[in-house]
């Protein structure tokens, strides 16, 4: 009886060690969002929950961009951090997550070069 019951201890502890272990990681993986979209000259993405809205700042307007959530955006004590993939211009985050904005993160893309170009980066929060 006493073998039987460590067996079952043994294998609860063991399978909850894998399956926090494994939540973990996807936590870890789960607080990310890919965007792409032509800019020309200055755009900033208002990010929030699971949406992402462009506020046009100056230049041509384009309406190709688009975007995908890994999970839901960042909440209370996450920090964004950006990394660009393509774009000649600069991709910063210029609002991090907060109860003031209500957990707003924003990413402001600056391209001041003459023309539009092709960007594609990807927002973490840790």
């Amino acid at each position: 009886m006493k073998l039987l019951r460590k067996f079952f201890y043994l294998t609860a502890v063991t399978a909850a060690f894998f399956f926090f272990g494994s939540l973990e990681n996807v936590k870890a993986q789960d607080s990310s969002m890919d965007w792409r979209g032509t800019v020309d000259d200055v755009i900033q993405i208002r990010i929030r929950n699971r949406n992402a809205r462009i506020q046009h700042i100056s230049g041509r307007e384009y309406f190709d961009s688009n975007y995908n959530f890994n999970g839901r955006a960042g909440r209370q004590g996450s920090q964004a951090r950006v990394d660009k993939r393509d774009g000649r211009g600069r991709v910063q985050v210029i609002q991090q997550p907060n109860r003031r904005n209500n957990w707003t993160t924003v990413i402001q893309i600056s391209d001041t070069k003459g023309g539009p170009d092709r960007y594609r980066f990807t927002v973490y929060w840790d």
